[in-house]
């Protein structure tokens, strides 16, 4: 019997509606894997037909001020396997042994990490050029086609290495970690602008993982170079602050090592920041350089030993390389701390320059007023003595200053009264940190409650509180630029391929004190230094108009007598384009004084600088400029006018031998002598063993000095900061030391000092 045809227009519609609802679901399906799990799917997909490597970004390069490229990215090789590959056609064993010895790896590491399951595999990343000629040795079928063999899955991926080409600025540049990321500094701060973008390479792949060598399409997204950062920093400022500071810490046997600072204070800029002793920028991690203060000075990481004999050395008993890893943290945490920022500190003396500007602003005191200092003043119930517990007696408020009188600075603090004491405290920043562009800047640690006036009389001259260098050196610029206080930077702009992405221009914060109050404090610290008299003589440089202020304060606990001596210091002092400050932690020799040791150090580093700088010296009616003049070549002149020339040039000389024309001199033609010198005018061959013993004028006076040199056939002259000239100014460094021979001639540089305190 035939269907009816609505049996038949019935059973169509079902299969018609079994149909639309399996394309449906159907189409479900596939909107499922398409839409809702095709980019996880996508990308199984590729992970399994290709393997896809990283291309590290290029950081971006950080200048100096001038343009001078103190850290830059230089292309690398990391060595990389595909796992798989290694299976399929190498020799793992083979690998591991001939690769070991030219990557200064272990053969078990290298095997572990060529056979785990996985598709790609750093093996050493960075290698040095040496490492990578060898390694592409082994890979290179025409050395050794069995090797390179063996070698397959093994590869090369660019990478990038941070070099640092003049390895100066440390603390403030930083340094990378294995990952290129920065650690420390500007590296770290700025770590976002400097990285970049990493690109990727990938190539076409087995199921099983193993490269289609048939098919080696390579598709590549380019990394994206870093921005560079351009610091206010210049590279020679630094090294002038780095040298004069290296070598106060081997001179003053610094326990806890030294700071300084550089900074425009008109603008805020930083010109130099250190940190000594240091560290190599290029190798971070080494603790070689540091051995000194890993081992002998830092106790919470070393024992003392002693020999039995007389003098009892201390030696320590461990050695850089028996250290544990807790003790080699400790030595690298101490190494990389900046003490510029990070290290609070009591100001002593110098602080007194703060105090000062306060009470002329707030018309406390005026430059005229007088004061009796009889070596001490009664405080509440507190008798606080004066560093000269004999007394200054009767003196004006200049002289106060000059003569750094706690009794006047502790009468002026008292006259402020607590209220407007604190209120200059923090208009001069030192209640914050000044946020200058480096992490690890520590705050101050002052009073948060009402002072008392014992805290008052103590805080007027620098005790009983404390802050950073980076927070004082802005403080006193402020004092000396006119008045106000600018914010500090040390990055000058970030640039990107197509300019300036930002620039950090020069910040006023407030105004402190008045442009009137400003040119008086210049003017009294200024006579700090120039006169023969007053507590900073040290720090006086012929020409270089430098005014500034000693500190010694105390550290830690009082009957221990550790000290901070410090100096500050600014030149032009009538219209100041540099400012330095210098702090020497713990200095192990008998005299402490900032005057004495930290004054000189920057009356030089004032002095380099200027002259670097093109700033011109201007000498007072009192300062006859040095004269020094080069000595001109008499060889091959007659001796009449070899003689002459000497003459004319102002200079001495003396003849020896017995011919008619010069052969030789000494010292050479082109040096740079002072004017009266001897120059030796040789009229035979010179007996190249005729030598002179330089003797030791240490602890001698100038005329002292240019006499006993003189006698030994040696010229002389003056070198370093101080007065030298006046009564009491004793040697405390020879150019060339004691008992070595020179040829006879030889300039010996005479450095000076006087007996000062703050």
């Amino acid at each position: 019997m035939k269907p009816s045809l609505n049996e038949i227009n019935k059973k169509s519609t079902i299969i018609a509606v079994a149909v639309v609802i399996a394309l449906a679901a159907l189409t479900l399906r596939v909107g499922y894997w398409q839409i809702i799990r095709g980019e996880e799917l996508s990308s199984k997909a590729r992970a399994q037909q290709q393997g896809s490597g990283v291309i590290t970004a290029s950081r971006g390069t950080i200048y100096d001020r001038n343009g001078k490229v103190l850290a830059e990215s230089a292309s690398a090789n990391t060595l990389i396997c595909n796992p798989e590959d290694v299976k399929a056609d190498g020799n793992a064993d083979v690998i591991a042994s001939r690769l070991a010895p030219v990557i200064n790896m272990k053969p078990d590491e290298i095997k572990n990490l060529i056979t785990k399951n996985n598709r790609y595999q750093v093996i050493k990343k960075r290698l040095s050029t040496d490492e990578t000629d060898k390694v592409k040795e082994l890979l290179s079928s025409d050395n050794d086609a069995e090797t390179a063999k063996a070698f397959s899955g093994i590869y090369f991926e660019e990478d990038s290495k941070r070099y640092y080409p003049f390895n100066v600025a440390p603390h403030v540049l930083g340094f990378t970690g294995y990952d290129n990321n920065g650690i420390q500094g500007i590296e770290l701060t700025f770590d976002d602008a400097l990285m970049g973008k990493n690109g990727s390479i990938e190539q076409n792949q087995n199921a099983d993982g193993t490269t289609l060598k048939a098919q080696q399409a390579e598709y590549i997204n380019g990394a994206i170079k870093g921005y560079d950062v351009v610091l206010t920093i210049d590279e020679t400022l630094q090294h002038f602050l780095e040298k004069h500071l290296e070598e106060a810490v081997a001179e003053d046997e610094l326990k806890e090592g030294a700071a300084g600072i550089i900074m425009n204070p008109k603008t805020g800029e930083i010109l130099a920041m250190a940190t000594k002793p240091d560290f190599d920028v290029n190798n971070p991690y080494d603790i070689e350089q540091f051995e000194k203060y890993a081992l002998k000075y830092t106790e919470d990481i070393t024992d003392y030993d002693y020999d039995e004999d007389e003098d009892a050395t201390p030696k320590p008993k461990k050695t850089v390389e028996t250290l544990t890893d807790e003790e080699v943290a400790a030595a690298r945490n101490k190494m990389w701390r900046n003490k510029a920022i990070s290290d609070t500190y009591e100001p002593g003396s110098t602080f007194k320059i703060i105090t000062a500007a306060a009470a002329l602003e707030e018309h406390a005191v005026d430059l005229d007023s007088t004061f009796y200092c009889p070596g001490f003043k009664i405080v509440a119930d507190r008798k606080i003595n004066c560093d000269n517990t004999d007394g200054h007696g009767p003196q004006t408020f200049v002289e106060g200053v000059r003569n750094s009188c706690n009794p006047v600075f502790m009468e002026l603090g008292l006259r402020l009264g607590a209220d407007k004491f604190m209120e200059y405290f923090r208009a001069f920043g030192l209640t914050d940190t000044t946020d200058m562009g480096l992490v690890g800047e520590a705050s101050s640690i002052y009073y948060h409650n009402r002072m008392s006036d014992v805290d008052i009389a103590t805080s007027s001259f620098g005790q009983g509180f404390q802050i950073t260098p980076i927070q004082f050196i802005t403080a006193v610029s402020a004092v000396v630029n006119g008045g106000v206080r600018m914010k500090p930077r040390i990055v000058k702009e970030i640039r990107g391929t197509n300019g300036v992405v930002k620039s950090y221009g020069q910040e006023e914060v407030a105004r402190v004190i008045s442009e009137d109050t400003s040119q008086k404090m210049r003017e009294i610290l200024e006579s700090v230094v120039s006169l023969s008299t007053s507590t900073g003589k040290n720090a006086y440089v012929k020409g270089c108009r430098i005014g500034g202020k000693t500190g010694t304060s105390e550290k830690g606990n009082r009957e221990e007598e550790k000290r901070i001596a410090s100096f500050i210091g600014f030149a032009p002092a009538n219209d100041p384009e540099l400012i330095c400050l210098v702090m020497l932690d713990e200095p192990q020799v008998d005299n402490k004084y900032g005057g004495t040791i930290a004054a000189p150090l920057v009356g030089e580093i004032i002095e380099d600088s200027m002259n670097y700088l093109g700033i011109e010296k201007q000498y007072t009616e009192d300062e006859t400029p040095d004269v020094r003049v080069e000595i001109p070549d008499a060889r091959r002149l007659e001796e009449s006018e070899a003689r002459q020339i000497m003459s004319d040039a102002g200079l001495n000389f003396s003849v020896v031998g017995d011919g008619d024309t010069v052969v030789d001199q000494l010292p050479q033609p082109g040096v740079m002598i002072g004017e009266n010198s001897t120059v030796i005018l040789y009229t035979e061959k010179r007996d190249e063993s005729d030598t002179v013993t330089v003797p030791d004028v240490t602890g001698s006076s100038v005329d002292d000095a240019e006499d006993t040199l003189a006698s030994c056939g040696l010229n002389f002259e003056v070198i370093g900061a101080g007065h030298s000239e006046v009564g009491g100014a004793y040697a405390v460094k020879q150019s060339v030391e004691a008992g070595e021979k020179v040829a006879p001639a030889t300039v010996i540089g005479v450095e000076f000092r006087q007996i000062t305190s703050d």
